[in-house]
């Protein structure tokens, strides 16, 4: 059902959720919904907004990027993300956690998607936003705690940039991975990532977007694995994936989940909306095959992936003379 304005009727349970907040504006940036987390926090209720320009009623907003953000989302027709790491709030409300009182404003993280009414027809844009105040203070203390007893060893196996392991982790821990292969039978799969024309990522908006970059591909490569497996910034704008007891199929739809993750992603570096794409070369545990090999028939697998049109991947054949 929908409203004569052929916005999408809101129901009531969510115009009433104070756990999470809801705002929801039509192409002309109107506000259409404002629920009850976002009346608490503003001290403005539904009816004093709804009706009204977004930006009209909220100044403070950063209406350059978040008006660009939500036109692109409603013609593209896709989704979005905002971390407090890259931006600590979007709406200025006050913290009012007691656990976490030394945080003057509320912490938010920022989901962004098309509102579309029962025709599949995109009517406007909702956001959602959630408090992570503690969250993200208690990430703060940790990271002050942890800079300060971290000890050598670990470092030496940390990506300083993402947090990644690196590539001296990758090294052991292939090893265990193929050991337990041979001993238990599992099935195991490696996957080489690249970020497609990341050179041009950083000539386009300099070297910390593309920091930014590598950042938001390893966090959405690491969304979409399980606790098992292991993401490693192999050096550069490569990664690599260590999957064990994954099988030809079950590498093939991983790999494509990566793909349409990372091609939906977005993200926000030095005020500019950066979308990228990878490439991936996938190669399996076979009898007889070192850590080594398996490496080089990854990367032969990237190469056909690169050169084949990127965006994609490739999974080694050892039958097929392409490899060879």
């Amino acid at each position: 059902m929908v409203e004569s304005s052929g916005m999408p009727i809101v129901p009531r349970l969510l115009r009433d959720m104070s756990a999470v907040g809801l705002v929801a504006v039509d192409k002309r940036m109107n506000v259409v919904l404002w629920n009850r987390f976002m009346e608490m926090h503003s001290h403005l209720s539904a009816a004093e907004v709804e009706g009204r320009n977004l930006f009209d009623c909220f100044p403070e907003l950063p209406q350059a990027w978040l008006e660009k953000k939500l036109k692109t989302i409603m013609l593209l027709k896709n989704t979005a993300y905002s971390s407090w790491q890259q931006r600590p709030y979007l709406f200025k409300f006050p913290n009012v956690s007691s656990v976490t009182s030394e945080a003057e404003q509320m912490f938010q993280d920022g989901s962004f998607w098309a509102l579309r009414d029962e025709s599949g027809q995109v009517q406007g844009a909702c956001i959602s936003i959630h408090d992570v105040t503690e969250f993200a203070i208690a990430q703060q203390l940790l990271e002050e705690a942890a800079e300060q007893t971290l000890n050598l060893e670990e470092i030496s196996y940390r990506d300083a940039l993402t947090g990644l392991y690196n590539r001296r982790f990758f090294d052991e821990q292939i090893r265990h991975e193929m050991q337990r292969a041979r001993h238990f039978g599992w099935d195991f799969s490696l996957a080489m990532v690249d970020i497609d024309f990341f050179k041009k990522v950083n000539d386009t908006y300099g070297h910390d977007a593309g920091d930014e970059v590598l950042k938001g591909v390893a966090l959405t490569l690491l969304k979409e694995l399980r606790a098992s497996d292991t993401l490693c910034r192999f050096g550069g704008e490569e990664f690599v994936m260590l999957l064990p007891k994954v099988n030809r199929d079950n590498v093939q739809e991983i790999a494509d989940r990566l793909l349409d993750s990372v091609r939906a992603a977005q993200v926000d570096a030095q005020e500019a909306t950066i979308s990228v794409t990878i490439s991936l070369g996938i190669s399996q545990y076979r009898e007889g095959v070192n850590g080594e090999q398996l490496l080089k028939e990854a990367d032969k697998a990237l190469y056909i992936s690169k050169t084949g049109g990127r965006d994609r991947f490739t999974l080694f054949d050892p039958d097929d003379a392409a490899f060879q």
